[in-house]
């Protein structure tokens, strides 16, 4: 056996003991930007229809998975931000419950809208065979009081 022989026998490969992290950063920060733009994009585009709900004390936000009906100021409805009338209401939100596969629906009522409508919408929904139903109000400011 010659000396290349043996030097060629006696190698062994050198391990590399420290690992470079730069690139996982780089990807890593990568994919929080692009989650977050994606995240505000799907926020945005979910505002529906602008309503001014009412404000109550003991509204709790409890959001799961469900369709939306909107009764804007003019007194217009909407399933889903499409808009419907009350004759056409069941079948509408028949069509909108099979495609969904839910059995949750959120009320949506401008807080200028006649009680007698809001009434007539929720009676159209329990019509519709929906028993879960939700009023959607915005949380009340908590006051302060001082000196008690």
């Amino acid at each position: 056996m010659n000396k290349q022989e043996r030097k060629n026998l006696n190698y062994s490969p050198k391990f590399i003991s420290e690992m470079n992290i730069t690139s996982l950063a780089d990807v890593a920060i990568s994919l929080m930007i692009i989650f977050l733009i994606a995240g505000i994009s799907v926020a945005l585009s979910r505002a529906g229809i602008p309503v001014s709900v009412p404000r109550s004390s003991a509204a709790i936000f409890q959001r799961t998975e469900g369709i939306t009906v909107t009764v804007d100021k003019q007194e217009k409805i909407y399933i889903e931000d499409k808009l419907t009338n009350l004759s056409q209401f069941n079948s509408e939100l028949t069509s909108v419950l099979a495609q969904k596969a839910t059995a949750q629906v959120y009320l949506i009522a401008d807080e200028a809208v006649n009680y007698g409508l809001v009434i007539t919408v929720l009676s159209k929904i329990r019509e519709a065979g929906i028993e879960n139903v939700g009023l959607v109000a915005s949380p009340q400011a908590i006051k302060k009081k001082i000196g008690k």
